[in-house]
């Protein structure tokens, strides 16, 4: 059928993007995603910069301010850790999803507002991924999670200096093993969530 310039046809208004266009819309998405995560990284480091200085700064108030400082950090340091691992999780959906677009696979339907795997197709990663919250173990050595995990670490060691009398090398070797303990289960934890969240929108359909 001849196309009419400036005519919107029927075969136009049933997509709100047409499927040729799905690729270029998605990696647009991960460009997106990036800037995000991008952001947050920044908002760690300033975050953590304001809590090192007051700590450091901190005459009065003993160990009981520098404990109160160190749980602070610490919170933060997880906030934007799961800030992060979300913004992880969608880019390696967003690249699932353009690699079904150009395979001609992803349906209108499928295609996210976002780049959230919340709800998204039953075992995206079971592919490409080295398990279901990890695509590959260098991975663990990127910024997104180096930079959580040092900080976590630095202000558990804070936590228990503050709150025991422990050796000092105690203190780092709890502390970093607490620290990867603790991003490990915030990881399964999250992945958990939305593996459930997937569960419930397939037995609801």
């Amino acid at each position: 059928m001849r196309r009419v310039p400036g005519v919107c046809t029927v075969s136009d208004a049933i997509y709100d993007v047409r499927p040729e266009q799905y690729a270029s819309v998605i990696r647009e998405m991960i460009r997106h995603e990036n800037d995000v995560t991008n952001h947050r990284i920044m908002w760690l480091l300033v975050g953590q910069g304001f809590l090192a200085n007051a700590y450091i700064s901190v005459k009065f108030g003993g160990d009981s301010m520098h404990f109160m400082l160190s749980l602070v950090g610490t919170l933060l340091s997880l906030s934007a850790f799961e800030m992060l691992y979300r913004s992880y999780r969608a880019r390696g959906y967003l690249q699932f999803l353009g690699q079904q677009a150009k395979k001609g696979l992803l349906r209108d339907e499928e295609l996210p507002l976002t780049g959230s795997p919340r709800s998204g197709i039953k075992g995206w990663w079971t592919n490409s991924w080295a398990c279901a919250w990890i695509r590959q173990s260098r991975d663990l050595l990127e910024p997104w999670l180096l930079l959580p995990y040092l900080f976590t670490s630095m202000w558990i060691m804070g936590l228990l200096h503050a709150g025991t009398k422990m050796n000092l090398k105690v203190i780092f070797i709890l502390s970093v093993i607490a620290s990867a303990l603790i991003l490990s289960a915030a990881c399964i934890e999250l992945v958990w969530s939305q593996n459930k969240d997937d569960q419930l929108r397939t037995s609801t359909n």
